[in-house]
């Protein structure tokens, strides 16, 4: 066979050969898919980063409210001793009474804390429910008359024509 002889045929193959290592090498030197891969690393860095981050402030406010709460029932602890010893040693009746209504308005104001509270949603619209009122004060319409027919209209000293195209 003169297939090895011919000319075409032995440049055909360098050029595939020429092909095929430039593919290669172009894909290893792609500078655009190395730039997406270390966008991609830093995203999921800062991702991890900002979960962690998210983590440390739950654990920070759940260990804050922790310590308040802690703080507040020494409070009352100490509010009440002081209480007790207050009565069991003050020999003035208005005084144990002033002590015991302290005591008692603290406990109260502990307690109505500690309720939900309710919300209140404003009236939407203040208009009046009657017969005669088409429409509220919170519609656009309102306060708006309808064009009367017998309105006197300004009368000009010139009389004004449409102009006509010629």
């Amino acid at each position: 066979m003169e297939l090895l002889g011919n000319d075409w045929f032995f440049w055909v193959v360098i050029l595939l050969l020429g092909l095929a290592i430039g593919f290669v090498i172009g894909r290893n030197n792609n500078s655009d898919m190395t730039v997406q891969n270390q966008l991609t690393e830093q995203l999921a860095a800062a991702q991890s980063e900002l979960a962690e981050y998210k983590e440390k402030v739950a654990l920070h406010f759940a260990d804050t409210a922790t310590a308040v709460n802690t703080m507040t029932d020494s409070y009352r602890k100490v509010h009440a001793e002081l209480s007790k010893g207050a009565q069991a040693l003050c020999d003035d009746p208005e005084a144990v009474e002033t002590l015991l209504a302290l005591d008692a308005s603290s406990q109260q104001r502990v307690v109505a804390e500690q309720m939900p509270q309710v919300m209140v949603r404003p009236p939407m619209d203040y208009a009046p429910k009657t017969p005669d009122a088409e429409h509220g004060t919170l519609d656009e319409r309102y306060g708006l008359r309808e064009t009367d027919a017998n309105v006197d209209r300004p009368q000009y000293d010139i009389p004004v024509k449409p102009s006509s195209v010629s």
